[in-house]
């Protein structure tokens, strides 16, 4: 892209923004947002406890490798989400909400609240389910997967593509009619057209 494509304009707000306010109309627990220092004060995130960032300045990682640090946050720091969806002097179960992982790039903005809460009901009925959104057949995300399985998730050599493979029995893929679930932002034409 010859930018930081996170950062670009998409009707008035970043690209990640937008992802990241479908999340959260959606109604998503808590957010990670993995990035580098350099970008972080550009995103013009959501402000609010749903919305974490994790710093990943390592310029040879990978997004498996944003992934990873995801689940490492939300493994150590999980507990204050629960809290949030708690109510007022309920127990908090430091396990709830937080069973499970929903995966979408920064770069897929015209991915619909819909679609992110179809894929959240089809894990919650099932949660040792692999949800992945489809349209027209084709794979696209968002992807759940239980929290349980991150070191499978996020194993190099194959990135989030081995989750389903290893363990296919469990792969729920959720038809949409949402062309945004397939459309990421890969290059300049990508972004003329969206």
């Amino acid at each position: 892209m010859g930018f930081s494509k996170q950062t670009a304009d998409v009707h008035g707000s970043t690209m990640v923004a937008v992802v990241a306010g479908t999340l959260l109309d959606a109604g998503i627990t808590g957010i990670v947002v993995v990035t580098r220092t350099e970008l972080l004060d550009s995103l013009a995130l959501p402000t609010g406890d749903r919305v974490n960032v994790v710093i990943n300045d390592d310029p040879n990682s990978e997004m498996i490798d944003s992934i990873g640090m995801g689940c490492t946050w939300l493994v150590d720091h999980g507990a204050a989400l629960t809290k949030l969806f708690a109510g007022d002097g309920a127990p908090a179960d430091p396990q709830a909400n937080r069973d499970g992982v929903m995966v979408i790039p920064a770069d897929m903005p015209r991915l619909s609240v819909s679609t992110c809460r179809a894929c959240m009901d089809a894990f919650t009925a099932d949660p040792s389910l692999i949800v992945i959104a489809t349209y027209r057949g084709k794979r696209g995300h968002p992807i759940v997967f239980p929290l349980a399985l991150r070191d499978v998730a996020t194993a190099q050599g194959g990135g989030l593509r081995m989750l389903p493979r290893a363990f296919p029995d469990r792969v729920f893929l959720l038809e949409t009619l949402d062309e945004g679930a397939t459309l990421d932002v890969d290059t300049p034409n990508d972004f003329r057209q969206l």
